[in-house]
C-alpha cells in the first residue's frame, strides 16, 4: 500500500548519566532534505545520525531534533576560569583609564563573556551510545508507523475516486454508443431536408455515408477512453503493488489522465458526456492533491 510522507515519532531514553530524547518531524517535499539541530555533546555521531535518517526515510523534508540532560551531577561540574577573568579585567581597567568606555564591568556582564566559564562534560566521560543508538530508531520506526497509517488513509480515499471515475467512464460509453447512431440519423435527415426540393442537386447516399463516417471518427472517444481505463489500471497496481516511492510515478500517470479526459471533453457535443468530463476532472485534481503526499 501506499506511505505518506507527513509523519512524527518521538522517543525519549535515560540511564544512571543521562536522559536523552530524539523528536523526528516529516512533511512533504519533492526530495530528501534534512534539517537537525543536535548538541555538541553528540557530534561524533551526528554522521551516522544522520545517514541512518537518510537511509531509512528516503524523502521529505525531515527535521530531527536531539536534546539531553544530564542526571549525574558529577558529570555536571561548572567551572570558573580564572584566567581568563583576570585578562578581561585587566582590559576592562586600561579601558575606562583612556576613558574610552565610561560603563563598569559588573558581575552579571563578565560571566557571559566567551571561556569564562566551562564545564568539564564531555562525551568520553557520559555512558550513552546505547540509549542514543535505541533513542533515533525507535523514533525513525515511530515516524515511519505513523506514514504507513496515513497511507493507508490515502489509499482508501484514492481507490474510492479512481471507482468513481470507473463508474463515470462507463456512463460515457453507454451515452457514445447510444448517440452514435442517432447522430448518423439526424445529420442525413438534416442533410435530405436542406436539399429537399432542389432537382439540380442529386445527393448521392454512399457519399454522404462516407463524409459522416469521416466526421464522426473524428468525434470518436473510444481510443481515450481506452487508454484511460489503461492508465487507471496502471495507477491501481502501483497503489497495491508497486515498490517505495511511488509518488512520482503517479504524478505522470495523472498527467496522462488529464490528457485523454480532455481530449475526451474537446470531441463531445454531448451535455451529459461534459458534465462526466468535469466531473472526472474533479476528482483526478483531489488524488492530485493526495499523491502530493505520497513517498
Amino acid at each position: 500500500m501506499l506511505m505518506s510522507m507527513t509523519g512524527y515519532g518521538k522517543r525519549e531514553l535515560e540511564n544512571s548519566d543521562i536522559s536523552i530524547s530524539v523528536e523526528l518531524k516529516s512533511i512533504n517535499s519533492r526530495y530528501l532534505e534534512v534539517n537537525h539541530k543536535i548538541p555538541r555533546l553528540f557530534s561524533d555521531d551526528e554522521d551516522a545520525m544522520l545517514a541512518l535518517v537518510r537511509k531509512k526515510l528516503l524523502r521529505g523534508k525531515i527535521i530531527l531534533n536531539v536534546n539531553y540532560t544530564l542526571l549525574n551531577d558529577n558529570l555536571n561540574q561548572i567551572n570558573l576560569n580564572e584566567n581568563k577573568v583576570n585578562e578581561y579585567i585587566n582590559i576592562a581597567k586600561r579601558l575606562h583609564k583612556s576613558k574610552v568606555f565610561k560603563d563598569k564591568l559588573t558581575i552579571d556582564r563578565l560571566l557571559t563573556l566567551p571561556e569564562v566559564i566551562s564545564t568539564s562534560t564531555t562525551s568520553s566521560n557520559i555512558s550513552y551510545k546505547r540509549i542514543l543508538s535505541k533513542s533515533i530508531n525507535d523514533a525513525i520506526s515511530d515516524l515511519i508507523n505513523m506514514r504507513t497509517q496515513e497511507g493507508e488513509n490515502l489509499s482508501k480515499d484514492i481507490l474510492s475516486r479512481l471507482k468513481k471515475i470507473k463508474k463515470d467512464l462507463a456512463l460515457i460509453v453507454k451515452i457514445s454508443e447510444r448517440t452514435q447512431k442517432e447522430i448518423l440519423k439526424n445529420y442525413k435527415k438534416k442533410i435530405k431536408l436542406l436539399f429537399d426540393g432542389n432537382d439540380k442537386i442529386i445527393l448521392d447516399d454512399n457519399r454522404l455515408l462516407q463524409e459522416i463516417v469521416i466526421f464522426m471518427e473524428k468525434k470518436d472517444i473510444h481510443e481515450e477512453i481506452t487508454r484511460l481505463q489503461s492508465h487507471i489500471d496502471l495507477f491501481v497496481d502501483c497503489i497495491v503493488k508497486g515498490k517505495n516511492e511511488k509518488g512520482k510515478r503517479m504524478t505522470f500517470l495523472l498527467q496522462e489522465f488529464l490528457r485523454e479526459i480532455n481530449t475526451i471533453g474537446s470531441k463531445t457535443d454531448n451535455i451529459k458526456t461534459s458534465h462526466l468530463v468535469v466531473s472526472i476532472k474533479t476528482e483526478i485534481e483531489k488524488i492530485r492533491e493526495q499523491v502530493q503526499n505520497i513517498l
